[in-house]
């Protein structure tokens, strides 16, 4: 007999898209005439269990971004760029301030304003470098190339960008997965541009 430990919803490897799951796991029973009574011992993993195609998954089938979560994934990774490249400059620069909001704004996330953006400084810079580099992968190279170039955009804001700037925008380009070379690239772009 299985039992449901949690629902959710995954990404069904079998159905191609996003579903409602069951984590469910095997116990055996005392029985009495045929009937389960005393619950005893586990029986074998744990397993994820698709709520429309019934297919069964280890539970590495969770890892995997919904698309809901890949949605929502340019859109975080623009509010933790821009608040790295701002925190680098002048953070009380007002038309950096405001170029910050309206590119995480233009990524889809419409309710972006300064007090989340004065949340997002707040927060460690280490903290918020593990988080790019885990939510990174999802997005093709391309996609994280326009984000530090975004980034790069709101450096350049309160003018040429500073030794410290320079240095965090490198530092946001790995932890987004791009090269030196994509790095380089993609600060020259952002810099003729801009025209700094």
């Amino acid at each position: 007999m299985y039992f449901t430990l949690s629902k959710g919803v995954f990404h069904c490897p079998d159905c191609g898209g996003d579903r409602e799951y069951r984590r469910r796991q095997g116990r055996n029973f005392f029985s009495l005439f045929f009937i389960p009574v005393i619950p005893l011992n586990k029986t074998g993993g744990e397993f994820v269990q698709c709520g429309t195609c019934k297919g069964r998954w280890n539970m590495g089938v969770l890892e995997a971004p919904t698309t809901a979560q890949l949605a929502s994934m340019p859109a975080l990774l623009m509010r933790l760029a821009a608040a790295q490249a701002l925190r680098s400059g002048d953070v009380t620069h007002p038309g950096a301030r405001d170029h910050a909001v309206a590119v995480v704004r233009r990524t889809g996330d419409h309710a972006y304003d300064h007090a989340a953006l004065d949340y997002d400084l707040s927060r460690p810079f280490d903290q918020i470098r593990v988080e790019i580099a885990n939510a990174a992968g999802a997005l093709a190279p391309e996609a994280r190339e326009n984000i530090l170039g975004a980034a790069a955009e709101i450096a350049f804001a309160d003018g040429p960008l500073s030794a410290s700037e320079e240095e965090t925008l490198a530092v946001i380009g790995a932890d987004l997965g791009l090269t030196r070379v994509q790095v380089t690239g993609v600060l020259s772009l952002a810099r003729q541009s801009t025209g700094r």
